[in-house]
């Protein structure tokens, strides 16, 4: 006789589970499962001993108070005469001499001391800069990777005083440059180094402290000319070393002028910032420009080509 067939009772065999590397969002979220449970149990066992700790203090000044009322008792009924419990010894007091208080003094306040002797030091640095730092009547924003001419802006600085008026009254006229080494190189080398220098073309150009630019074909991929100089056609339509907004220097007698034998990098021009309100006022941007404008009204005259 055949068995029926029964194979709804048959074990059924347990799917296969897909085989396979656990995803990496699945190890991380397994990771920070284990992390919170770990700090879980921490915050617990801190707890614990938190309670266990002030359970203890608890008991422990339980049994000093009732030291002290055994002893308090005792006392009145005469069966002892003292008690540390009730009465405890005090130290004496202690008596300092001048120089002992002068020196606590100094000891507890040595903190507040040498912070006190920080900010003194401090604001007398600042005053020693103050006083002593030179007050250029004019400065002038070298955008150019050129460390030679860099080194010899003494020269440079010089040519440039002969020119310029005592705006600041103290006796001297002062040309100083501020040098920012603006280059592929320098721009595109990554680290600290090229968001300081773009940092400091930020500040330079929303200031009035340079009006007056001295650029290269090289640094103005990283400028915006046509937005920041000024169109000197309009200033020198006679002058036949202007181009746009630049005044060319290469192939002049400018360095022989200026008292420096660095050669000067391809495309090297002079430029008039537009005086616009930024950090400084409508009134002090175009003050500044002004200035910067009669020493380039000087420049310009005495510029020849050479080739």
């Amino acid at each position: 006789m055949q068995e029926p067939e029964n194979k709804n009772n048959e074990p059924q065999a347990e799917p296969e589970k897909p085989s396979g590397k656990v995803s990496a969002y699945q190890n991380a979220m397994e990771i920070e499962a284990k992390r919170r449970r770990a700090e879980e149990l921490k915050e617990r066992r801190r707890q614990a001993e938190t309670e266990d700790a002030a359970y203890h203090a608890r008991e422990e000044y339980a049994k000093e108070l009732a030291e002290e009322k055994v002893d308090l008792m005792r006392l009145k009924q005469g069966v002892i005469t003292d008690s540390d419990k009730v009465f405890p010894e005090q130290e004496p007091e202690k008596h300092y001499t001048v120089w002992q208080r002068i020196g606590n003094w100094f000891y507890h306040a040595k903190w507040w001391l040498g912070i006190a002797s920080f900010v003194v030091l401090l604001g007398a640095f600042l005053i020693y800069d103050f006083v002593t730092r030179e007050n250029p009547d004019l400065r002038i924003l070298v955008l150019s990777a050129n460390p030679d001419l860099d080194q010899q802006n003494p020269q440079l600085c010089s040519w440039l005083a002969g020119m310029c008026p005592d705006y600041n009254t103290d006796g001297e006229a002062l040309v100083q440059t501020v040098y920012i080494p603006v280059s592929e190189m320098t721009m595109e080398m990554g680290g600290t180094s090229v968001a300081a220098y773009n940092t400091q073309l930020y500040v330079q150009f929303q200031s009035d402290t340079c009006m007056l630019v001295l650029s290269d074909a090289d640094a103005e991929a990283y400028l915006q000319p046509e937005d920041m100089f000024v169109s000197l056609k309009e200033l020198y339509p006679d002058c036949p070393l202007v181009d746009g907004y630049r005044l060319q220097l290469d192939g002049t007698n400018f360095t022989s002028l200026a008292g420096v034998t660095a050669p000067l990098r391809e495309g090297s021009y002079l430029a008039l910032r537009i005086p616009r309100e930024n950090m400084n006022t409508a009134e002090e941007m175009q003050t500044a420009y002004d200035h910067a404008k009669l020493l380039l009204d000087q420049i310009v005259p005495q510029l020849k080509k050479t080739g």
